[in-house]
């Protein structure tokens, strides 16, 4: 095989890597796809979002060939995009947020066609345990295991149980995936399964993919009060994922995952109070997140909560390098742009 053509091929399989064939924004040219002349895509928030409408919109009309063609291209390159998300999680998103969207019915019929046009897919199996657990916590509303009737009681556990049993029949490709691991956590902790269970399941996850932030913060959430456990427990599990992650992702996690805290504990003033989060740990990790993923929107999280933390100087600072149009206030009550230009830029 002649040099030149050696090239050629390679350079083939280059571009391709970077195909966005699925997304209509792109702005290649079709001719150009798939080529050395495609445009190289930036891994943006933008582009994990138009990723996740797409595997929606295929759902709706029923081209699974589209959403398995994502699923295992996102898998296999294990790409993130520059606020650190994987790409994956794109299609787990898109999936989970279907189940939410649509009733028993129109999901029975779905899974029927799915199974009738791709019955090899393996996504498919892992989609339907999502299924079983999302519709089980539909079925409860929000309701705390104190407050639930005894059918609604018996409703959730049914549903649990059928979640459990689609993941042991999807194991063996199951644990190919993240999202995988992701509902079988959901799944053990919504069904009360002994702590060393979890943990070791948690353990197991982690060792395949070190950096799916859903993993964590799945894991993280049973540690909350509102779940018996207690901040302590919220800061110890947080340090020890820091240094799990950390030859990849630096000191990022503490701030991903004191995010979640606060999106899950009302992200108000008492957030700095009431948590042992550490401001001074949680600005240092910021500044390390947005030098390794430096997306808006990671500068957009840092204003917010260094504004929260009543840091002039950092919110200032932020403020300035960002656009104008931007809105702080993710994760938070009672935060605006507006104000926390006031507070940081006013001099007045």
């Amino acid at each position: 095989m002649g040099r030149s053509l050696v090239v050629a091929l390679l350079l083939a399989v280059a571009a391709g890597a970077h195909a966005q064939w699925w997304n209509p924004s792109d702005p290649t040219p079709p001719k150009f796809r798939g080529t050395q002349f495609e445009t190289k895509p930036v891994y943006d928030r933008r582009l994990f979002e138009a990723a996740s409408l797409q595997v929606h919109a295929a759902l709706e009309e029923g081209n699974f060939a589209k959403v398995d063609r994502m699923y295992g291209e996102f898998l296999a390159s294990r790409q993130r995009t520059s606020d650190g998300s994987w790409l994956v999680e794109a299609v787990q998103q898109a999936i989970d947020n279907w189940f939410v969207a649509h009733d028993d019915s129109r999901i029975d019929r779905l899974f029927a066609e799915w199974k009738a046009k791709a019955p090899d897919s393996k996504l498919m199996p892992v989609a339907e345990a999502d299924r079983w657990q999302r519709t089980a916590w539909k079925a409860r509303a929000g309701r705390g295991a104190g407050s639930m009737t005894p059918e609604i009681r018996e409703l959730f556990r049914e549903r649990m149980l059928k979640a459990s049993r689609a993941l042991e029949a999807s194991a063996e490709v199951g644990r190919e995936s993240p999202i995988w691991y992701w509902v079988a956590l959901i799944v053990a902790g919504s069904s009360g399964r002994p702590e060393a269970q979890f943990d070791a399941l948690f353990e197991e996850a982690v060792a395949r993919f070190p950096t799916y932030q859903p993993l964590y913060l799945t894991r993280l959430n049973y540690y909350l009060p509102q779940w018996g456990g207690d901040f302590d427990k919220v800061d110890a599990f947080i340090q020890r994922s820091v240094q799990r992650t950390e030859a990849v992702d630096g000191k990022a996690f503490y701030a991903w995952l004191y995010l979640d805290v606060a999106r899950k504990s009302g992200g108000d003033e008492e957030f700095f109070r009431v948590t042992r989060v550490s401001w001074p740990r949680m600005r240092e990790s910021f500044d390390d997140m947005t030098r390794r993923y430096p997306d808006v929107w990671n500068k957009i999280l840092f204003a917010t909560f260094a504004c929260l933390a009543r840091d002039r100087e950092t919110t200032a600072r932020l403020l300035t390098q960002m656009p104008a149009e931007v809105h702080l206030g993710a994760y938070t009550q009672g935060i605006s742009t507006d104000a926390c230009r006031r507070f940081a830029l006013d001099r007045s």
